[in-house]
């Protein structure tokens, strides 16, 4: 579907206001609330929420039972495919012939774990007779609205890439609210991403060619963690200018306070470059809370419990809605690329004033960038990745585009690819390979034509009926 109709009415000379506008609705569509509820608001939210959540149980399940032929061969392919399961929080350490007898004693059930799918398959260039090379690393961020995510919603897209063309897929599990908020999950990620850049060599990974992939709640976290690390590498540029130009200590700490006074996300513990990542594909996300929240409403996820999810913490009705706008704005991907752009100024006007020589681009500080959104999708408006896509070209971040006409929000990870449909993972493999450097397109060259992504293959063929399929669209929630 071709997105530039859509991006001219974005990009006319009434967007910026017609932005704010939407965000100015986005607010006044949310339900007020008081300081304190009365007992009977209470009962009353709980049993809206008690509802809104049993038919959606209801709809799911008659969801999975449509899908059930599909789902035993997920669930069989899970269990008992080249699949490793690791932990990432504190074992650092943790190889493939490593004593593992300290990560045993965390608890089995713990969220700090991360599946890795293809360790023992052999890369296509090893099938084909050429020297071993390690493989493309491709990390998928798994949605589930922050609440039930889990790494085993990977499986499909594993088992497309990695048996097949040779593509090792790291899958990590992250916690959920309510177990914690927005922040313990973007640090969980973090924490995974820099696992693997430091272990995933061990096994049969490269970790040159690392690409990040998330869908929904994956993506939105893997957004916020992109932009939160080239925030945190610009501030330190700026920093650096500034201790060499004879800032004292008393002023920057004092500069420090300002930019963790809570109006930015916290600094991340990890010491990966944000360069590293050779790209980043964002799958059906909601890039701006602000503008996503009455469409939360409207899906189940009430005010108080976004408010949970998103650490919004406020004493009185009066710096509610304030505080709200704040903190969704923290957390939303779309508003921090734009505070990485003010940011980026900053640091050009201080190495102008200091002399300090050219500054690296915006856009060379960003991965690349692929925006992927299904134009029937009811649980992020497609408004939403149209809006980002915008953004990030007008900053003249180099941005891939996927539309994919007639597709759900759940499509690219499960409708799709159960019907025989592998456009998805398709579109992950070839911009893997463009983006790592591996060539799919001379035609003329062995090695290209082996890596090809071939549709034909059995491990791409359907596994579940249309008809049974398209019955589960119907009943789909998301």
């Amino acid at each position: 579907m071709s997105i530039q109709p859509l991006l001219s009415s974005l990009d006319g000379p009434t967007s910026h206001a017609a932005a704010a506008t939407t965000e100015t609705q986005a607010d006044s569509a949310m339900p007020s609330h008081s300081a304190k509820h009365t007992r009977r608001e209470q009962i009353w939210d709980i049993l809206v929420i008690i509802s809104t959540f049993t038919i959606i149980v209801f709809r799911l399940m008659a969801f999975v039972l449509f899908l059930l032929p599909a789902f035993v061969v997920f669930l069989w392919h899970y269990l008992t495919c080249d699949r490793v399961a690791v932990y990432y929080g504190n074992c650092n350490n943790a190889t493939p012939n490593a004593n593992h007898s300290s990560c045993n004693k965390h608890p089995i059930f713990s969220r700090h774990y991360l599946d890795i799918y293809g360790a023992n398959t052999p890369s296509n260039q090893a099938k084909h007779g050429t020297t071993y090379k390690n493989k493309p690393v491709v990390i998928f961020l798994t949605g589930g609205a922050w609440i039930i995510g889990y790494r085993m919603w990977g499986t499909l897209l594993a088992r497309a890439l990695a048996p097949t063309f040779g593509i090792l897929v790291v899958v990590p599990d992250y916690r959920n609210c309510p177990q914690v908020t927005i922040d313990g999950m973007v640090q969980d990620v973090d924490l995974s991403i820099q696992w693997v850049f430091d272990h995933v060599e061990d096994y049969g990974g490269d970790r040159g060619k690392v690409v990040l992939v998330g869908q929904s709640a994956g993506a939105h976290i893997g957004g916020v963690v992109v932009a939160g690390k080239v925030l945190d590498w610009l501030r330190r540029e700026q920093r650096s200018i500034k201790s060499s130009n004879n800032w004292s200590e008393e002023e920057l700490v004092v500069e420090d306070a300002q930019t963790e006074s809570g109006a930015d996300i916290p600094p991340f513990k990890s010491t990966y470059s944000v360069q590293q990542l050779c790209g980043f594909i964002s799958t059906s996300s909601p890039h701006n809370l602000v503008t996503m929240r009455p469409v939360f409403d409207r899906l189940g996820l009430s005010a108080s419990l976004q408010r949970r999810i998103f650490g919004v913490q406020c004493d009185n009705q009066n710096d509610s809605l304030a505080t709200d706008e704040t903190v969704f704005e923290k957390w939303s991907p779309y508003h921090m690329v734009k505070k990485a752009h003010l940011e980026h100024m900053k640091l050009l006007e201080l190495s102008e004033q200091a002399e300090c020589g050219e500054v690296v681009a915006l856009k060379d500080i960003f991965p690349k960038y692929c925006v992927i959104h299904g134009t029937l999708d009811k649980t992020v408006p497609v408004s939403e990745a149209i809006a980002f896509i915008s953004l990030l070209r007008k900053l003249n971040i180099p941005t891939e585009t996927k539309l994919y006409e007639g597709w759900s929000h759940t499509d690219p990870i499960l409708e799709a690819p159960m019907r025989g449909n592998h456009a998805y993972h398709r579109d992950i493999y070839d911009l893997t390979c463009l983006w790592t450097e591996k060539s799919v397109n001379r035609e003329n060259d062995f090695e290209a034509k082996q890596t090809m992504f071939d549709q034909k293959h059995p491990m791409l063929e359907p596994i579940c009926p249309l008809v049974l399929v398209k019955f589960a669209r119907f009943c789909i929630p998301f």
